[in-house]
């Protein structure tokens, strides 16, 4: 039997990051015996200075773009695909990411390989009309897209205008679990009491996941030994730290980084919380629910999807800050709930968001895709 060959393309990798994780994980779990995987990424990178997402049965491949896509150099390196797509005789390309979504397709096209297939791993809060007339003309060059939730699938449908029976939904899936009876971190390391309840997010710190209104629901507790703790890192930590202080939670609130596994963090959690503006499939919520903590979300992208709401947790209406502090302040009121839903979450998380279930749905995705009569997506008028 002919192994599928299939080339995964990114623009890049980064430590800790969602997307990422995904699809490392998924070449790593593929069946070597039916798939043979390529990592093919934009810009010049030695793999091995990512130890997590090295994997010596997976051959990678630096394409070298510089600068611009359109360019003398881009130009160059999107030929230099299509040779390898072509002379390689690659069963399926496979994009993540936008650039690599444009560069993918077209090498795709250029290489005559067999499947074309996008992920979209967002709702597109990054859209502008452009971008997104652009996309509709590239993305009429490609199969099939494959997204983790339903939420994008509507997205990708209503403003990318591809057919939504050529959009398939695989929920993400999670490999390393939560170890049995795992000891979380001393509270003391970060300056908060054993007693004291806390309420937590993980989250990059962007504008998008809106971490200044976890700060302010922190602000609006009434009991005063709460405290809230921040994983994650980015551009607003300064400012974090300012609106903390400034709304006199500065003893209260703590503002810290992983330094290994994030169950260690997430297990210290009395609740999770997460205040995005937009998501596609929030891993967040999902390693919330691994640890058995019931979170309390904006009700926004895939977050139904993760949240059955008042069995594991609870969904309120995007940017209703009051009604997210009173949903916090009822589950730290009440223990026996917090288990109970707790309890129900971790069985939820690792029914729908298994790792293995994830690498089989997509393996059966790419086996029946290439079973399938090429199509051709008709022009549309935009929306």
């Amino acid at each position: 039997m002919n192994k599928i060959r299939v080339f995964y393309i990114i623009d890049h990798l980064a430590t800790g990051a969602g997307t990422e994780n995904q699809l490392v994980g998924l070449i790593r779990h593929l069946d070597r015996e039916r798939f043979e995987p390529t990592l093919i990424t934009l810009a010049d990178f030695d793999i091995r200075s990512l130890p997590e997402h090295h994997d010596p049965t997976c051959r990678h491949i630096s394409l070298g773009f510089k600068g611009k896509l359109i360019s003398p150099n881009g130009i160059s390196r999107l030929l230099r695909l299509a040779r390898m797509i072509r002379r390689e005789r690659v069963d399926i390309v496979h994009t993540y990411f936008l650039d690599s979504n444009i560069i993918g397709v077209l090498g795709g096209v250029l290489g005559r390989c067999k499947r074309i297939v996008v992920s979209r791993r967002d709702t597109g809060y990054w859209h502008t009309p452009r971008l997104l007339f652009f996309l509709r003309q590239i993305n009429r060059l490609a199969d099939y897209f494959l997204v983790n939730a339903n939420a994008i699938k509507q997205t990708v449908a209503r403003h990318e205008q591809f057919p939504a029976d050529r959009i398939e939904v695989v929920h993400n899936g999670h490999f390393d679990l939560p170890a049995d009876g795992q000891t979380p971190l001393e509270r003391s390391e970060f300056g908060i009491p054993d007693d004291a309840p806390l309420v937590g997010i993980v989250a990059n710190l962007r504008p998008v996941k809106r971490l200044d209104n976890f700060v302010r629901v922190a602000s609006r507790i009434s009991d005063q030994q709460t405290c809230f703790m921040i994983v994650g890192t980015g551009e607003l930590c300064d400012d974090l730290l300012e609106q903390a202080q400034s709304a006199g939670l500065e003893r209260r609130l703590v503002i810290t980084h992983t330094l290994g596994n994030i169950y260690d963090y997430i297990n210290m959690f009395d609740v999770g919380v997460l205040t995005s503006d937009s998501e596609g499939l929030s891993n967040t919520l999902i390693e919330c629910q691994l640890c058995g903590r019931p979170a309390v979300a904006f009700d926004v992208g895939g977050n139904r999807e993760v949240i059955e709401d008042g069995r594991t947790g609870y969904l309120v209406e995007p940017g209703d800050l009051e009604a997210m502090r009173q949903k916090i302040e009822a589950l730290l009121a009440d223990p026996s709930l917090r288990a109970k839903m707790g309890a129900r979450a971790s069985l939820h998380a690792r029914r729908l968001f298994d790792g293995e279930r994830m690498v089989e749905l997509t393996a059966d995705f790419y086996r029946r895709i290439l079973g399938t009569k090429k199509k051709f997506i008709k022009a549309k008028e935009p929306v």
